[in-house]
């Protein structure tokens, strides 16, 4: 079983409680990751998320080391920036077939620099602190928002392209090129480094995973109602033009 199997009442909590951490800091940060793409997507994301990433420049990070530090979390020692997590108390009904996932799950603080290096090459990617959409992202439990400071969706979408593949940075890919300018997407990946080499060596495997059934991005792809054959043509034309540039 999967975090993204969860109950939807047992995920809603889980984000309140992450967005509700997110709302402490979103004047100190950008917000990147998985709250970065719900921001630009809404309601159409289609997969849950805990996580809060983010940059920042030095200073503000090393205030956020001390804030962080009196909020009950624990800190993991990182050599690129801050990582805080603490254990998630559920405020909703847990089935028991859900509970040995649900003890599993930590929410969590990462926040770095706006230089988002890839950690097994010195290629890297820089985030803009001063290029950014303040967007309002609703609780699901309660009423209000936060209204959160994040990159282009063109940007993020650049920077998960040439991640290290996984579920969610694939899908997250997938979602964020149907609300951006697959142009602006191309310029953002070749304008950082050789962040060009990184997206052109992830292409087969975000190709190949996100159609193979088997696969959890299939899976959050066709919940999504992605069209995964239009999707597989922006990848090969967004490879194409990189290609181009070489």
């Amino acid at each position: 079983m999967n975090q993204q199997d969860l109950s939807e009442n047992v995920q809603k909590d889980i984000e309140d409680q992450s967005l509700e951490i997110l709302k402490s800091i979103k004047d100190d940060i950008i917000v990147i990751g998985g709250w970065g793409a719900r921001a630009h997507l809404g309601k159409s994301h289609h997969r849950f998320t805990l996580d809060v990433d983010g940059v920042t420049d030095e200073k503000t990070l090393q205030g956020l080391h001390k804030v962080l530090s009196t909020y009950g979390f624990k800190e993991v020692k990182v050599n690129w920036g801050i990582k805080f997590f603490k254990k998630y108390e559920p405020n909703v009904d847990i089935t028991p077939d859900e509970k040995p996932l649900v003890d599993d799950v930590e929410l969590r603080i990462e926040i770095s620099p706006p230089r988002i290096k890839e950690s097994n090459t010195p290629h890297y990617f820089d985030f803009s602190l001063t290029d950014y959409e303040t967007v309002e992202i609703q609780y699901h439990n309660r009423e209000g928002s936060v209204k959160a400071r994040v990159p282009p969706s063109e940007d993020i979408a650049a920077v998960k392209l040439g991640l290290p593949v996984s579920y969610k940075h694939n899908h997250d890919a997938a979602m964020l090129l149907l609300v951006s300018d697959i142009e602006k997407v191309v310029k953002s990946i070749q304008k950082n480094d050789d962040w060009a080499d990184l997206v052109l060596r992830r292409m087969p495997k975000l190709k190949g995973r996100i159609r193979q059934r088997e696969r959890f991005e299939n899976r959050l792809a066709n919940r999504a109602g992605l069209d995964i054959k239009e999707h597989i043509k922006r990848l090969e034309y967004i490879e194409s033009e990189l290609k181009k540039s070489l």
